[in-house]
């Protein structure tokens, strides 16, 4: 199980935001989820800002990280229902 929070904090940040922004552009947000379920097929994990690809992809990581996704979609429609005049 400790594969699953075996990542920089900055992935978790990144999949918030995309989630957060998802709430205004669907398409971004059905693209994200789209990725998440990419790698799990290839049972990869892509790291952008190290620039490498390892093994060890799950479906208990695949989800950590669209529930780190839906955590951003959330605060933003939050967001955006609040911020209706």
């Amino acid at each position: 199980m400790g594969v699953i929070y075996d990542k920089p904090e900055v992935y978790i940040l990144i999949h918030i935001g995309f989630g957060f922004v998802g709430a205004w552009y669907l398409w971004l947000l059905y693209g994200m989820i789209a990725y998440q379920f990419f790698q799990l097929i290839l049972r990869k994990r892509f790291f952008f800002f190290e620039g490498v690809v390892r093994d060890g992809n799950s479906i208990e990581h695949t989800a950590v990280k669209l529930v780190e996704v839906f955590v951003g979609f959330a605060i933003g429609k939050l967001f955006r229902f609040a911020s209706k005049d």
